[in-house]
This record gives structure tokens, sequence and C-alpha cells, in this order.
């Protein structure tokens, strides 16, 4: 059998998020060599914090003892749509403000000197999940539930994209009228993610009072056993349930995969996802559909990152180019 030697060079991966990112080093096969978690605001807008990320790879390369020239190729997520083509946000977001139309896969490219890949971050989870956990499963649906919602579909081993790198966007489906739902940070009303993302969650605990800044501490008050918080989870995790209803009869995917922070909360969150899923889904669409929580947790986008490097790395054109670039003239 042949496998293959991942020592022959590394990829370098970040995944970023609204006010944290982690960062990774790793061999061809996809190992980790080295790991970090960080805050980081997405908010400051692309240059500072793309300055930043290449710094703290270069300190991961030195904390390694890899030096720069080993470095093949470069994987980034980010939460917005992406034009992979050109690795560019093709869409304004509050979340990255200032984002839109700049050239995030050009500029590491030049610093680095290798090619880098972006993509969003719900795509690289799925992408992840599905090499790490589900490879002989097809299709996989990832859906990850953060501060905002989206998800990625991979069908024999691929990821499944729209015509514009809108795909996966499920949080602005409409779940209620324009002119009574919630208002949604992108200015429409009745979107899911209004209802039924971790901002959503954490938007209707501090009316009540309660001292919650983002979906990850909605999580923590949940797991502590915290009644309203609890409840809010389990109405999210219904909601969103009757939306994948439409996606699993649409997509009949044979693993549904839910990550970002609300899926931490399994009891409450995943299996309130069930419920109504099963409810409103059709046996033959959901007889053989496994719904779980994503094994690989917080490390997800990192993990998918990496993955979105190493396949151009090691893609049949990349390895073409380096033999030939390796050929030596006939005399």
């Amino acid at each position: 059998m042949l496998s293959l030697d991942g020592s022959g060079g590394v990829v370098l991966a970040a995944d970023l998020g609204a006010a944290h990112a982690t960062l990774a080093l790793c061999d061809l096969s996809g190992r980790p060599l080295a790991e970090a978690v960080h805050e980081v605001r997405l908010a400051d807008g692309p240059e500072p914090v793309l300055r930043w990320v290449e710094q703290r790879w270069r300190e991961l390369l030195d904390a390694s003892g890899v030096v720069a020239g080993r470095v093949l190729g470069l994987g980034v997520s980010v939460p917005g749509p992406v034009d992979v083509a050109t690795g560019r946000i093709v869409h304004h977001t509050p979340v990255l403000p200032g984002w839109h139309g700049h050239p995030l896969r050009d500029l590491l490219e030049q610093r680095f000197g290798v090619v880098c890949v972006v993509d969003n971050d719900a795509n690289a989870m799925a992408l992840a999940e599905h090499h790490s956990e589900w490879p002989g499963f097809s299709p996989l649906l990832f859906v990850k539930v953060a501060t905002g919602i989206g998800a990625g579909v991979v069908v024999d081993g691929r990821l499944l994209r729209g015509a514009d790198g809108a795909e996966g966007d499920i949080g602005h489906v409409r779940i209620t009228s324009a002119d009574d739902g919630p208002l949604c940070v992108c200015g429409a009303r009745g979107c899911l993610a209004a209802s039924a993302s971790g901002r959503a969650l954490a938007r209707a605990l501090r009316e009540q009072g309660e001292d919650v800044p983002d979906s990850r501490s909605v999580v923590e008050l949940a797991s502590s056993g915290h009644a309203e918080a609890t409840r809010l989870v389990r109405e999210a995790g219904l909601v969103i349930g009757d939306v994948l209803a439409t996606a699993v009869s649409l997509l009949n995917p044979r693993v549904l995969a839910l990550g970002g922070d609300l899926a931490l909360v399994q009891n409450h969150f995943v299996g309130a996802v069930c419920e109504r899923l099963y409810q409103r889904t059709q046996p033959q669409a959901a007889r053989g559909l496994r719904v779980v929580a994503s094994a690989l947790g917080d490390r997800a986008g990192v993990v998918g990152a990496a993955r979105l490097a190493l396949e151009e790395v090691l893609s049949a054109e990349a390895v073409d180019r380096a033999l030939a670039g390796r050929r030596q003239p006939v005399p």
C-alpha cells in the first residue's frame, strides 16, 4: 500500500472568528505540529488582522523550528461568504466590516510566496468533519450555530459550491413574516439567525438582565442549569430543526453534523434539532440519517482550513507542476 510521507513540507492554517482565532502548523498528512488560540477582532479590518495572522504564523514556525521555506500552502477560513476563485469576501457582513472585496488570498500569497486558499468557515468545518470522522459517508451536511448560522455540504469528498459564493447561508432563511419578525444584522426581518443564533439568544438574555456578551456565554449559562438559557437553547434547536427538515428532504444526507457553540449543549440543542427534524421529515429521507454533534468541536475550523490548503498543495495539477520544475533537461 502507498501512503503519504507527511514530512515533505508543512501548511499553515487559520480559522478566524469574530473575536477568537485558531492557528495551526500541520505536516502534509494534516497532523498538527503546533496550534494556538488567540483573541482577535475582525472588526479592526483586514490589513491589521492579516498582519497579525502573519506574525502568529511566523511565531508558530519559529517555535517549532520549521524554516519558512518548507511552507507549501496556506488555508484560511472566515465567517462570511467567499469567492474561492479570487479569495475575496463577496458580500458586506456586520462581522467583517471593511473586508468586502479585499484581496486576502493575494496578499497572503505575496507575503509567503506559496498558494493560499480562503473559504467560508462552515465549508471548512464541513470538509474537516467529513475527512476526519465520516470519510465513507456522502452527502454530509454540516451546520454551524454560533454568533451566526451557516452550513456546508460535502458530496463524494468535495464541497458543494454555489454560483456566487453564497451557498449554505441558511441563517437568512425567512422563518417569520417581514413585518413582525425580529430584525436581523443583515437589515431584514424574520431571518433564522435573528431568532435562533447565539447572538440572538445572548441578546434575549441581556434583555432579561443577564450578563451574556456572546454565544459562548449562553452555552456556559445553559450548561450550568440556568432555566431560561436552557429554554432558549432548546427553542433554537426546534426552530433550526424546522429549517433543516427542508434541507434534509432536498439533499437526503447520510450525516448531519452540528457544530459551533450551541452544539456544545448536546442534550438540549442537538436533541431538540433531532426531535423537530424527525417530526417534519418523511421517513424515506431520514431513514439512514445520522445526526451528531461535531466530533472536532472548536478545532473543526482550523482542521478544515488546513485541509483546504492540503487539497490545493496535493492536487494533481500542483504535483505535476512540482515534478515538471524538478526535471533536468536532456543533454
